[in-house]
Order: C-alpha cells, then sequence, then structure tokens
C-alpha cells in the first residue's frame, strides 16, 4: 500500500481572476482620471452632468432617509478598526497566512478607491461652473480686487442692519442650527432655475454628532461620497453656519474643487430669500477678498478695514477669537492630511486652493457690472 501523498491544490482560474479585479481596476481608474482634462467637456455630458448627477442624488435621498450620518459611523468605525487590522496582521505574520490577509486589505481599499473615483473622485477634474455661468476667469488687478472688496464690505455692512444679536452684540441665526439646515435648500432651489448643474433633489445636510471635538481639527463641514451626505459642522459661529452648509451642499452637487464650492455657498447664498444667508454668504466672500487684497497690499487692506460698520467688525473679531481659541497640535495635523488629500486629488495648491474662489468671484462680480 503507497503511502498518503498530499494532492497539490488546484487552483481555480476564475475565481483567482474575480479576485484579482479590484487590483486590475486600480490603474484603469487612475488613467480615466487622468485624461479627463483631455476630454474634459465630454466628462461633463455624458457623466458630471449626467450618470454621476443621477447616481449620487438617488444615493443622498437613500442615506437622507436616516436621521443621523451614515457616513460618521462609518468613518469611526473605519478608525476603530485600524488598530484590529494591525493586531490581526501581526498575528498573522507570527503564525502564517499574512500574505493572504496582505491581500485581503489591498483589495479592499482598492474597491474603496475605485468607489470612491466614480462616486466623486472624477470631479476633481470637471469643467468649471464658471463656464455654464459664462464668465471669464483671469489674472485680475489690485483695482479690480479692492472694487470687488469694497462692494463686498458695503453688502455686509447693509445686510448687518437685518441680523439678529446675542447678548454680546454678536450676529446669531434666525433659529436653531436645524432650522437653518432646513432652509438651505431655497437657495439652491432658486440658483437652479438658471445653472443646470446645481438643480435636483437631495437629502438634506446633517449635523456632525462629534461636532463640538471636531472645532479642534478646524473642519466645518465633511462631504462623505460613499454616502453622498453634506455634513456639517454645527458648533461653528452662526455667522458662518449658512455658508458652510451651503458649500457640503455643493460638494453633494458634484462640485468638487474647494474654490468652486465656496463660489457656490455665495452665489446661492445670495439667491436665498433669507437675510441671514445673504449676510453669511457676503462675509464668507468678504474673508477670502479681503486675505486676498492684504496678500497685495497690506496698508490697503487695514484702511478698507475701518469701514467696516460696529456689527460686522464684532461678528469678524468674534469669529477671529473663536478659531484662535481651537488652534493647536490637533488643527496642524488635519491641516497637513486636508492639504494632502487635495494634492492627491489633483488640487496642486492643497488647502491653498480654497483661496482661488478670489478669481471666481472677481470674475461673476465683474461680469455683474458689464
Amino acid at each position: 500500500m503507497e503511502p498518503l501523498r498530499n494532492k497539490p491544490t488546484k487552483i481555480d482560474g476564475v475565481k483567482l481572476f474575480k479576485s484579482l479585479i479590484p487590483l486590475i481596476l486600480v490603474p484603469i481608474v487612475y488613467a480615466i482620471a487622468t485624461n479627463i482634462p483631455n476630454v474634459r467637456e465630454s466628462y461633463e455630458i455624458y457623466y458630471a452632468a449626467s450618470i454621476n448627477k443621477w447616481m449620487n442624488g438617488l444615493l443622498s435621498l437613500l442615506t437622507g432617509t436616516i436621521k443621523y450620518s451614515l457616513g460618521e459611523f462609518i468613518l469611526y468605525a473605519h478608525v476603530a478598526a485600524v488598530p484590529i487590522v494591525a493586531v490581526v496582521l501581526i498575528v498573522k505574520l507570527l503564525k502564517g497566512g499574512i500574505l493572504k490577509s496582505l491581500f485581503r486589505l489591498v483589495q479592499y481599499i482598492s474597491i474603496l478607491y475605485i468607489l470612491f473615483m466614480l462616486l466623486w473622485g472624477f470631479n476633481y477634474e470637471r469643467q468649471s461652473v464658471s463656464v455654464e455661468m459664462g464668465f471669464e476667469v483671469r489674472p485680475y488687478s489690485k483695482e479690480e480686487l479692492t472694487a470687488l472688496t469694497t462692494h463686498l464690505i458695503d453688502e455686509a455692512n447693509r445686510l448687518r442692519l437685518y441680523q439678529l444679536e446675542d447678548a454680546e452684540g454678536v450676529m446669531m441665526m434666525n433659529g436653531t442650527y436645524r432650522e437653518v439646515i432646513a432652509r438651505a435648500h431655497k437657495g439652491y432651489d432658486q440658483i437652479g432655475t438658471s445653472i443646470k448643474s446645481l438643480r435636483g433633489i437631495y437629502g438634506r445636510p446633517k449635523a456632525i454628532l462629534a461636532s463640538e471635538l471636531m472645532l479642534y481639527t478646524g473642519i466645518t463641514g465633511v462631504y462623505f461620497p460613499f454616502t453622498a451626505e453634506a455634513n456639517i459642522n454645527v458648533a461653528i459661529p452662526d455667522m458662518m453656519l449658512p455658508a458652510t452648509t451651503l458649500h457640503e451642499m455643493a460638494h453633494q452637487r458634484g462640485i468638487a474643487p474647494e474654490d468652486e464650492a465656496n463660489f457656490i455657498a455665495y452665489v446661492t447664498a445670495m439667491a436665498h430669500p433669507d437675510k441671514d444667508f445673504n449676510y453669511s454668504g457676503t462675509v464668507l466672500a468678504l474673508i477670502h477678498s479681503m486675505n486676498a487684497l492684504f496678500r497685495k497690499d497690506a496698508d490697503l487692506a487695514m484702511s478698507l478695514r475701518e469701514t467696516y460698520s460696529e456689527g460686522l467688525n464684532r461678528d469678524m473679531s468674534y469669529y477671529a477669537s473663536f478659531w484662535a481659541s481651537y488652534e493647536g497640535k490637533t488643527n496642524e495635523v488635519a491641516d497637513k492630511v486636508n492639504d494632502t488629500y487635495l494634492k492627491a486629488n489633483r488640487q496642486e495648491d492643497g488647502v491653498q486652493s480654497y483661496g482661488r474662489m478670489v478669481d471666481l468671484l472677481l470674475g461673476y462680480f465683474l461680469a455683474q457690472k458689464n
């Protein structure tokens, strides 16, 4: 009788191929993303404004049936899983099976990357909203920047007269944060009549449960592409809550670049029927415009700063002191992570891309004057 021998394991070719599909798709998806700038107009028509728009709209409506942010819980679950996965990998390394575990981890990360790009990442390369709105974005002179900043100051001073105040004389919202979130869609309803890419029905933005803790990161809102949820840090000063909500809603509508989302937050705030939204959007634009002017001519910027009304001045001073109390190592790390994320998505300026909102504001402002 012959001794028993271990038979070689038969490799299932179909099963192996299926397991490799996510890894095969990663370079293909990456190649598509890098090629979008060459076919941007076609991408806008056949994907961004159609397939992606309907996909995200449906997903946001489905997750919108849940009161709390599903994305926030998914994020916490993944953070909690990191040490568990690390321990499992160490055990596998010592007892055997590490390669199989690593393969599954790479497979999972690949799937996340593919879904991220299909749902969101491609939109970093989409056509600028300025094309649809019909205005030119170009380098502008200091005189043009000064004219924009002066206009925004005048508007902020005027709108400040309509705002409610707390005991310290600082602007406060008309209603709770829940009511602010519930009213936010009105700006998009109005602007959507003329800007097709901003039309549609989406799930309502959601308050972040850990808003107070998130203040230490300096993060005011997060769009979670896997659930198409616009998540809002509701612990920020009232003055910026409407603009922040509109910014995250712009992401929900496929506007990925931060400068574009900020600009859309401004135009939708100005289209909103409520004065507190008008004021919040104007202040958002003014902060960016003043920062840009300060870099060009600090003395001129300081002289314009003197034209703030008493109410606007109180609001701005409070806003600065509020965030100063949360500065620290956590804020610095979060800023670096955000910078790395933006650069990884071909936003070469990283967190500085937020500042490019001024170019859009100037183009829009000058077009409105002509």
